[in-house]
């Protein structure tokens, strides 16, 4: 009797265009284009953490 695993079989590939694709960046620019909401959430964190590292830096200034 041969066991039937549930886990489908990987693919190996070693084109480079799929390379590309496992970049998280491109994940997330992809995701991006598809939703309007998330790209608004990730426009709101870079500007809330920007922001942040702005306030960090202009009170380690005063001194």
């Amino acid at each position: 009797m041969e066991q039937k695993s549930d886990k489908p079989q990987l693919k190996e590939s070693n084109d480079n265009l799929d390379l590309i694709r496992m970049q998280t960046e491109v994940a997330l620019v992809d995701s991006m284009t598809k939703s309007k909401t998330l790209t608004i959430m990730v426009v709101v964190g870079v500007l809330a953490f920007s922001g942040f590292a702005y306030f960090l830096y202009k009170m380690a200034g005063i001194q």
